[in-house]
């Protein structure tokens, strides 16, 4: 293993770290509520992630999300509810994002959001910094979504495999055409009125032999930020085409950080930008239970929160929210028209989820030398490709933290070692 992992948190391997956990479980029959002051710093919400619409105007093959023909729309006293419960439990920091997800967001009229964010703001913005972001699939900007965009400073990425060969593979409309004309004509508006963007593209096997096609593409097309998400075997969509081709995985993502190399810092890749980060600068922690740990906010309670358009809310992973579970049910702790988020923590469901993960956590630390940056991995994967919160290693940590980190890691090894210019020179962290 390159001599960097392991460097930033100290523990001891052979501590029972689960004797800790569960001793700080209430005994049966005595569930109460997470308390904030139970973690050091203090839980806040750093997400807020508000499902306007479950619909979407297009059919990727590789979606996860069960629901996406349903054209129910939240309401805005749901978005009100959804702001207050935040305030009543103390769960605000000095930033919050509202993260706008689901379906394809757009698919609402821009006339929605500005009473949307209104609201929002009557209720959030004196309380901290409030910031907005839209993930999008591009087909519906048009000037009037480009005006509003502009004038909210909203973050914008755009789901875009690349090329028109790759991305219509799997980007299709819900009459079996490709997308990415559709795609490509939204970009050209936002560059065209300069809203800043970046994008996040899902590598699936088709994609693994073009990565110099694929940059070509964002550079083209003036995209300077990209995170490569992985076909993920999640929800409905049960099986990933990266399984068994590992090794051109690993060849596409250390191809990519030749490019984001030799850019001078004109081309991010967020996996790899990330990794540089953390070995360079090390990560936050947090202290639960007399134990510390490496922030992630898919193992720490309420960072981030998902709200369904029906006010129903889910934490940890995002993915979660709205899946169908053998063990669980399902994901729902609650509905902000019923109750407060940390209120939810008491319930039978919520120990349930808050046991396996802990469960997970205990274990890739005994057994993951990256535990120190990532934290515990991502629950969501853990249980949709292996069966339990309370597991270890899967593609999506082989593929999403493994994978780049060790690319970075063997180039600047190499770097120390003479034999090539440095990663930190050409890169922007």
């Amino acid at each position: 293993m390159p001599y960097i992992v392991g460097k930033m948190y100290k523990f001891d391997p052979h501590r029972d770290l689960m004797s800790a956990l569960v001793s700080h479980q209430p005994a049966r029959g005595a569930a109460h509520s997470l308390a904030l002051r139970d973690f050091d710093p203090p839980l806040f919400t750093r997400l807020l992630i508000l499902q306007p619409t479950p619909f979407c105007n297009i059919n990727c093959d590789y979606c996860y999300l069960p629901d996406r023909d349903n054209r129910a729309r939240m309401d805005l006293r749901t978005i009100e509810l959804a702001a207050r419960r935040l305030v009543e439990d103390g769960l605000l920091g000095d930033a919050l994002t509202i993260v706008w997800h689901a379906g394809e967001p757009l698919v609402l009229p821009p006339a929605w959001y500005e009473e949307a964010f209104a609201t929002l703001e009557a209720i959030l913005h004196s309380r901290g910094r409030l910031s907005h972001s839209i993930q999008t699939n591009a087909t519906l900007v048009d000037e009037h979504w480009c005006e509003f965009l502009a004038r909210h400073h909203v973050r914008v990425g755009v789901s875009v495999d690349g090329p028109a060969f790759i991305h219509d593979r799997h980007r299709r409309t819900r009459s079996g055409k490709g997308s990415h004309a559709a795609t490509m004509a939204g970009l050209a508006t936002l560059r065209r009125h300069g809203i800043p963007h970046h994008a996040i593209a899902v590598v699936t096997a088709e994609a693994l032999d073009h990565a110099d096609a694929i940059h070509a593409f964002f550079r083209e097309n003036s995209i300077h930020e990209v995170g490569f998400n992985f076909d993920e075997a999640e929800g409905p969509h049960c099986s990933s085409s990266l399984a068994g081709r590992e090794v051109g995985h690993r060849r596409f993502i250390e191809r990519m950080l030749d490019h984001m190399q030799a850019s001078a810092g004109q081309f991010q890749v967020r996996e790899l930008a990330s990794a540089l980060r953390l070995i360079l600068n090390g990560g936050s922690s947090f202290c639960w239970g007399g134990e510390t740990f490496p922030e992630n906010g898919q193992i720490l309670p309420f960072a981030m929160i998902s709200v369904a358009w029906n006010g129903d809310f889910s934490t940890f992973s995002p993915e979660l929210l709205g899946q169908p579970s053998a063990e669980h049910g399902d994901f729902v702790l609650g509905n902000v028209a019923a109750t407060g988020y940390l209120n939810s923590s008491a319930s039978v469901r919520f120990q349930a989820m808050w046991r396996g993960i802990l469960a997970g956590i205990a274990t890739c630390r005994r057994d993951c030398a990256y535990f120190n940056y990532c934290g515990g991995g991502a629950p969501a994967n853990k249980l949709y490709e292996n069966g339990s919160f309370g597991s270890t290693e899967t593609l999506y940590c082989r593929s999403m933290i493994q994978r780049p980190f060790e690319a970075v890691l063997t180039r600047l090894e190499r770097t120390a070692c003479g034999a090539g210019a440095s990663i930190e020179q050409h890169t922007t962290a």
